[in-house]
């Protein structure tokens, strides 16, 4: 992946977009404030229905990731502050066109699954990036509820076991669950393929 990451940043690089995550976040308030204004209006036009892009409405690749999942003010704030300060994270830990090239592969998994579910979303895309997050700081140290101490491992645990929970109670949302995984699989393939053999050699030397 490394590799195809750099063979991509010597062809496209340029086309970069710094501080992504701002950029998304940024998007996400203006269309929050935007649908207070228009009773949603803002919002049904923006997010990915399949049956409109094919009629159509083709920007609705790309503006589905600036529609809020957030219903109040207060947790809008929470949510655009934690993933401002992860996908920040992530995108000094990789650099800025590896960070564009992990969402734009979420975003387009995301399109596929609209084409099957009729709808997309990037509430999962983003959840995915706590669990790299997660695996590249797992001591790290965050506030549950602003109060608790729990490392980011932990956190994580907790989140994976929601994603399960939603993978099962919501049949129709299965494809996108897994489709907004792929990216976080193929960064970090290698460690998951290094995880499985010390785990198999463990079991074979019990």
């Amino acid at each position: 992946m490394t590799r195809l990451l750099s063979k991509l940043k010597l062809r496209f690089g340029k086309y970069t977009v710094e501080n992504l995550m701002l950029v998304l976040c940024a998007g996400q308030v203006i269309v929050f404030f935007a649908d207070l204004l228009t009773r949603g209006w803002a919002s049904d036009l923006l997010w990915l229905s399949w049956s409109d892009v094919m009629h159509g409405q083709v920007w609705r690749l790309l503006t589905f990731v600036f529609v809020p999942e957030s219903s109040t003010l207060l947790s809008l704030l929470i949510s655009v502050y934690f993933y401002y300060f992860i996908g920040g994270t992530l995108e000094n830990e990789w650099g800025s066109f590896n960070f564009n090239c992990y969402y734009l592969l979420g975003m387009i998994c995301n399109i596929v699954a609209a084409v099957f579910t009729g709808f997309g979303t990037s509430y999962y895309l983003n959840l995915t990036l706590f669990f790299a997050f997660s695996m590249l700081y797992p001591e790290f140290q965050l506030l549950l509820f602003y109060i608790i101490p729990v490392k980011a491992k932990w956190i994580a645990v907790m989140d994976a076991l929601f994603y399960l929970y939603e993978f099962i109670m919501y049949p129709g949302l299965r494809l996108n669950m897994i489709l907004s995984l792929v990216p976080l699989f193929l960064f970090f393939w290698d460690d998951i393929i290094s995880a499985f053999r010390r785990w198999k050699y463990r079991i074979q030397n019990r």
